[in-house]
């Protein structure tokens, strides 16, 4: 009884794998087609970098600036300034008037933001394929040159001391990853400052800083263009030499690596705020709070905010 019973067991589960087997779908077999993304690297005359990555699933494109200038690259006598100057890139260029910028992408049916992050301040437009063009040359405008008055620059002053105040100083606990948590965890100036600015170097600035910071952090030797989405790479390539060549590149008077790139002494855990703290917990307090923030600043529609008055 107990064989039969073993055979029996048997019998039923070799059914079972024959009837899943039958069920499951034909191999596509070893032809079947790799997933890959098409990323296409070079460089213009001018020492911008562009990466193209085509993809014609949607007719649309992204078009992203990036500028090497974020809270760790800003100067030690001009903290906020990388935050301010997100601002400023919307007050006008030589010819898109103030915030015609946005007016230009919103008309052509697309989308637009801006942040600015540790080591880099980015630009972005989503747009219907056929604007291609419309956004390298609008970003190629105000990367040529900013028109700057000083009627503009003072009413950004306000508008990012607000934006301080009401998202930092004045909400509970908001000054956390800005305030708080840098400057507690490293030693290093570049790492552990205020990332959002003092209040009063951002009042303190001239025009003249304004042009200053431009020429030297916004040129197309400091920056990188990306280009995705549904586009002909041989036309993106002839759009960005013709709009482009105009960009004059600069050398960029970066602080040394020496003194930015190293990590500083690290907070101990017996000092004032880190007690009970390891040196792993700190760390990783510190890359959520990142992304904390990252996420935060990522998930609002900060169009409203480059207006002002």
């Amino acid at each position: 009884m107990v064989l039969k019973t073993d055979r029996a067991g048997r019998a039923i589960a070799l059914l079972a794998a024959l009837m899943l087997v039958w069920t499951l779908p034909a191999s596509a077999g070893p032809a079947s087609a790799e997933f890959k993304v098409p990323v296409e690297y070079y460089k213009l005359p001018n020492g911008l970098r562009v990466v193209l990555s085509p993809d014609h699933t949607s007719p649309t494109i992204c078009v992203g600036v990036y500028y090497r200038i974020g809270f760790r690259i800003e100067p030690k006598d001009r903290t906020g300034f990388a935050h301010l100057f997100e601002h400023m890139m919307f007050q006008g260029s030589q010819n898109l008037g103030k915030m015609e910028f946005i007016k230009l992408v919103q008309q052509n049916g697309g989308v637009l933001n801006g942040s600015t992050r540790f080591d880099f301040t980015n630009y972005f437009e989503v747009l219907p394929a056929n604007k291609l063009e419309t956004a390298l040359w609008a970003e190629a405008d105000r990367m040529g040159g900013l028109t700057v008055t000083e009627e503009n620059l003072k009413n950004q002053q306000g508008v990012v001391g607000n934006e301080v105040k009401v998202n930092v100083l004045n909400r509970p606990y908001g000054g956390f990853p800005w305030l708080d948590m840098p400057q507690y965890a490293n030693t290093n100036w570049f790492n552990a400052h205020n990332f959002y600015g003092d209040l009063k170097d951002i009042e303190a600035a001239t025009l003249p800083d304004v042009q200053t910071f431009f020429k030297t952090y916004y040129a197309p030797n400091n920056a990188a263009l990306a280009i995705v989405g549904d586009f002909d790479p041989a036309e993106a390539k002839e759009i960005c030499r013709k709009v482009f060549r105009a960009a004059e590149r600069v050398g960029p008077s970066r602080a040394t690596g020496s003194d930015r790139t190293a990590p500083g002494k690290r907070k101990t855990c017996n000092e004032e705020r880190c007690a009970g703290k390891t040196a792993g917990d700190r760390a990783g307090l510190s890359h959520a709070g990142a992304e904390y923030s990252g996420v935060l600043r990522h998930g609002v529609d900060r169009r409203d905010a480059y207006r002002g008055g």
